[in-house]
């Protein structure tokens, strides 16, 4: 095992302790919804909030990070990066860079700003290990035509951290730059990156040939950084935007859902076509995009200017990033599970099928119960003119619904955590990565 795929290996580990933590985080928060709240006074929701989501947008980097060098170094004659010594600085500088974010986050020492709460000096550290790590595969040439896509998924989402960097003079700048910045995070960077790994991934474990993946992985990519454009539209409704943003973004309703679609279908040739490989990569790549189709088709509904109104500041909105980010890190524990096997030289499973269904459930349990909770709300805040606090203890139902469902994927994590643990990699294993 070269040093290359090591590093590679510590960043997924590094991806799977954040998941870990933000599963506790994330169930602190969620108890706080279910009436009386011990921890109330020590720690508050948005101090849990702010942590929750620095935690998994960190947990995404390291795997999207750690993927990619993977999959370059897999293309190239010997599997290593061609300056390793750069690779291992960049990881040891990612890893103070997690170090630090979690002790802000467990300190409180975030920032207020939704979806951009690292500190600025945090957020530029977050840039340069993206940057050095992207520029370091790009030298090395990989012959593989998953790279070019991946590093401007990386580059796009250094472009939105630079855009959340930037100073506005007012409160509705600010929320323009925010909403452009989250916009092009969310649904353009990392779903062109993990589009990226998804194809490389079917390639794995499928006889698609290298032409086929290579003409699919460019059209959805290009589809996908259209459809994202258009699902950042809907956020200046409220901002003072005219008619023809509104126009633009009723188009997006039924383009973003279309796009997923054709993602869909072009998976759907991979996983009707398997190839030997034994491992669960295939299963969790399939979970990844019945997410993202579920966030794609929940963007296209909030995309109507007349639903926006509505749904604007409830649950759905909240819904739609978190179905984002579990389709994503799904997708990103079927690469890890991928590399482990060929890390050991097996063609088996490495985490078996308990992690993957309670995952699976708790997503779709979760999900569901923050649909439902969202759809209620809009009924009673929004038509019934009920107040906030009233509408929130009729919820409570839902919301221990949506409390089980991140239990089972809390479970799931250690479970798959503990499997991961127990079949690292050791230094006499033989790698059968393949090109």
């Amino acid at each position: 095992m070269t040093l290359t795929q090591k590093l590679s290996y510590r960043l997924f580990s590094h991806m799977l302790l954040l998941l870990l933590v933000y599963a506790v985080v994330s169930l602190l928060g969620a108890v706080k919804f279910l009436g009386d709240d011990p921890l109330a006074t020590t720690l508050p929701y948005h101090q849990v909030n702010a942590f929750a989501s620095v935690l998994v947008n960190l947990a995404v980097v390291s795997g999207l990070l750690g993927g990619g060098v993977y999959a370059a170094a897999s293309a190239l004659a010997a599997p290593r990066l061609r300056d390793e010594r750069l690779l291992l600085y960049s990881v040891r500088l990612w890893s103070l860079v997690v170090l630090l974010g979690c002790a802000a986050g467990a300190l409180g020492m975030l920032e207020g700003r939704s979806g951009m709460e690292l500190p600025a000096v945090l957020d530029l550290g977050v840039g340069v290990t993206v940057v050095l790590v992207v520029a370091n595969v790009l030298m090395s040439q990989p012959r593989a035509a998953v790279i070019p896509v991946w590093a401007v998924g990386m580059s796009l989402y250094v472009v939105s951290l630079i855009i959340g960097l930037l100073p506005a003079p007012d409160f509705l700048p600010d929320r323009v730059l925010r909403a452009l910045a989250l916009g092009l995070q969310q649904g353009v960077a990392y779903p062109i990156a993990i589009i990226a790994l998804a194809f490389w991934l079917m390639h794995r474990f499928s006889n698609i040939t290298p032409q086929w993946a290579q003409m699919g992985l460019y059209t959805v990519a290009g589809l996908t950084a259209l459809a994202g454009g258009l699902q950042t539209l809907p956020q200046f409704y409220t901002l003072g935007a005219g008619q023809a943003v509104e126009t633009l973004g009723s188009i997006g309703a039924v383009v973003v859902p279309v796009v997923y679609l054709i993602f869909a279908a072009h998976s759907y040739r991979a996983f009707s076509d398997r190839n030997t490989n034994a491992t669960l990569s295939a299963h969790w790549l399939a979970l990844g995009i019945l997410l993202l189709l579920g966030a794609a088709l929940l963007s296209g509904l909030n995309a109507l200017p007349g639903v926006r109104v509505y749904t604007a500041g409830t649950r759905l909105s909240d819904l739609q990033v978190t179905l984002v980010q579990s389709g994503v890190i799904s997708v990103l524990l079927g690469v890890f599970n991928q590399i482990a096997a060929e890390l050991r030289g097996l063609n088996q499973r490495v985490t078996g099928l308990t992690p993957f269904w309670l995952v699976a459930f708790g997503a779709f349990v979760s999900g569901a119960a923050l649909a439902s909770a969202g759809l209620v709300q809009v009924y009673l805040e929004r038509l019934l003119s009920i107040g906030y606090l009233e509408s929130q203890a009729l919820i409570v139902p839902l919301y221990s619904l949506w409390v089980i469902g991140l239990v089972l994927l809390a479970a799931g994590l250690i479970i798959y955590a503990l499997g991961m643990r127990a079949r690292r990699p050791g230094a006499q294993d033989v790698v059968k990565s393949g090109s």
